[in-house]
């Protein structure tokens, strides 16, 4: 691998060429329509990054059927019907040299509520009050389990047809299949549930259904926790999913992504100022659909709250290394780490030191979509993220953007100025 310009080094997902090693990860876009559709709001969010020739965008979490509808306003591939408008997106990156990867996920019982029109509560492995959303999920009954494998496969197909390069299953965050991970979570007594081989056994039947509807030439990418870091509580540990990301590895995966933590985590996902969040989300986030009670009880303990989530989760670049290299020893596929980079020093010394094959950022797009651009080819005075998490506070109520005044100044301005052309 060359150490010149390191981060427009070419790298394979499966057969898949991809032009460099800095990608657009997973951000809950909150501009779909009510039921999923595509908008041109997204495809106005992703284009300044494919305009900059990033070499791969993975899309916000998509649900794979109603029943797992996480979000507001987030994308579906739960019917044919949402087809056309995801070759939109993938029909705008291709005109740039980008490569689309649509992320599937199901929410389990990470939400509030079912999605409208679901009269039943949320499903997970083992059904429980989840302690920082206060839904009420129950466990998933044997025979259903076809059903929701299937969910799946049919989304990773609708993906096929729109002309996306490929898919990610969201593995991690506390999401249905991280649901099934954890023995905390899962406390199951039958063939899903108790030893790992058990609790890996239905994202790995997923990832077999999608390989038989997609082709072996289809990338299939993972998205995997490094820790769940759940305080107190018997989450899968590292060695357990290093163990399981091998496991998808043989069974087909092509790549695998590592991040952190599920929603009711401390430290949190995210590293950074978490000053003003609670209240930021409730008035402008997902909270906004909290009971007056708990909106009050929340912003009540918020100061003690928030000082202990940016006191554990300080700023910083990397945060996810020390996990990362565990999946780079044990594994022969690419490695892909996420957590907080912005800067081209950090994110080579990532790939020299052998420890991650490329590197995926969210919030460091959102302050600057042409961010793969800049790294090496602008003297601009680019916007870089300042970990605020103003644009995390807002996620599920706001279009995703950056909401720290600076940084979006500077943001506007770059983008007035088509730095670009």
């Amino acid at each position: 691998m060359s150490s010149n310009f390191i981060l427009e080094n070419p790298i394979y997902f499966g057969s898949l060429k991809v032009s460099g090693r800095v990608f657009k990860t997973a951000t809950h876009e909150t501009l779909a329509t009510d039921e999923g559709f595509m908008t041109d709001e997204i495809l106005d969010f992703y284009r300044p990054m494919a305009e900059s020739k990033l070499p791969l965008i993975i899309t916000g979490n998509i649900f794979v059927s109603w029943q797992g509808k996480s979000g507001g306003k987030q994308l579906a591939l739960d019917h044919d019907d949402k087809i056309l408008g995801m070759k939109k997106l993938a029909d705008m990156c291709h005109k740039y040299g980008t490569k689309l990867i649509a992320q599937i996920n199901h929410g389990g019982s990470q939400m509030r509520s079912s999605a409208e029109g679901i009269t039943d509560y949320p499903v997970t492995s083992t059904g429980r009050l989840h302690p920082t959303l206060l839904g009420i999920s129950r466990s998933l009954k044997i025979e259903e389990f076809p059903d929701l494998i299937k969910s799946y496969a049919d989304a990773a197909e609708r993906a096929q047809k729109a002309g996306c390069d490929g898919v990610q299953i969201q593995m991690a965050h506390g999401y249905l299949i991280s649901q099934f991970l954890a023995p905390y979570t899962n406390r199951r007594n039958d063939l899903y549930g108790g030893n790992l081989d058990n609790r890996m056994r239905l994202p790995l039947q997923i990832v077999k259904a999608i390989r038989q509807c997609v082709g072996d030439d289809f990338p299939i990418l993972a998205k995997v926790n490094g820790t769940d870091a759940l305080a107190f509580r018997r989450g899968a540990t590292t060695d357990e999913l290093v163990t399981f990301a091998v496991a998808l590895q043989n069974e087909g995966v092509d790549a695998i992504e590592i991040s952190r933590a599920h929603y009711e985590s401390v430290p949190p996902m995210l590293s950074g100022s978490y000053h003003g969040f609670l209240k930021t989300n409730i008035e402008h986030g997902s909270g906004m659909g909290f009971s007056s009670t708990r909106k009050k009880m929340a912003l009540s303990m918020s100061p003690m709250i928030e000082s202990f989530l940016t006191w554990s989760a300080p700023k910083g670049e990397g945060y996810n290394m020390p996990y990362v290299k565990h999946f780079k020893h044990a594994l022969d596929i690419p490695v892909i780490a996420s957590g907080g980079f912005v800067s081209r020093e950090v994110m080579e010394n990532a790939l020299i030191n052998g420890h991650s094959d490329a590197i995926s950022c969210a919030r460091a797009f959102i302050a600057d979509p042409y961010l793969y651009h800049n790294l090496y080819h602008s003297e601009f005075d680019y916007p870089i993220c300042q970990y605020c998490n103003k644009c995390i506070a807002r996620l599920g109520g706001m279009a995703v953007d950056c909401y720290e005044p600076e940084m979006s100044k500077k943001r506007q301005i770059m983008l007035d100025t088509d730095i670009l052309f």
